[in-house]
């Protein structure tokens, strides 16, 4: 209940309101799956990422947040009720591997940061490889998002242009049904970094 409320006031309200004192471009939105499991896998620029998100995409969205954010009085229980969850950086966190496969099994879609932190010159990071391994385990697909210009975004700039671009989704049904190694994930994962790049440089 709580959620939908919160999606209603994010379409409603914080969208019309980020729309008027920036310049908001979405293009291949439409790239969406309307049911299914889903990775959606994305650059980090800044805070404002996960809101644009959530805010232009209309399905239920889960997603990874670091876990010192849940210990902010009010910020950590928002998060909680919008059906984020947290992880331990710079450690293998079972219980949110755990919870992201769930996810994935449930049919559900699956937001992840693939850098693992936030960009401060807009160039991408090396990538960590598990939204593609949750992709290869889970068979869902993997759709690439390149976030342009949140760091930008009001209340630091008025007027400036935002753009998010959703790739079509990446093809990895070569490399499902096989036995997981680390040269099989760093392929996938290049090639997911690859298709952000492009999207990024306005490659659709």
């Amino acid at each position: 209940m709580f959620y939908r409320f919160m999606l209603g006031v994010a379409h409603w309200l914080v969208f019309p309101f980020l729309r008027l004192f920036n310049r908001v471009e979405i293009t291949g939105i439409d790239h969406i799956p309307e049911q299914g499991a889903f990775v959606l896998a994305a650059n980090h620029l800044s805070f404002w990422d996960p809101v644009y998100l959530f805010c232009c995409v209309h399905r239920k969205l889960n997603f990874m947040a670091k876990a010192e954010l849940f210990q902010v009085p009010v910020v950590g229980w928002v998060i909680a009720h919008v059906h984020g969850f947290p992880v331990r950086r710079n450690t293998i966190d079972r219980n949110a591997l755990k919870i992201s496969a769930e996810v994935l099994a449930q049919g559900e879609a699956l937001v992840l940061f693939p850098e693992g932190t936030r960009s401060r010159n807009g160039e991408l990071l090396p990538f960590y490889d598990g939204a593609v391994l949750f992709a290869q385990r889970s068979k869902a697909v993997v759709i690439p998002v390149a976030i342009i210009n949140t760091p930008k975004s009001f209340p630091a700039g008025f007027r400036q242009k935002v753009l998010l671009r959703f790739g079509e989704p990446i093809d990895f049904s070569d490399y499902q049904g096989k036995k997981v190694n680390s040269t099989m994930l760093h392929q996938m994962t290049d090639q997911l970094r690859c298709r952000i790049k492009q999207l990024q440089e306005g490659n659709s």
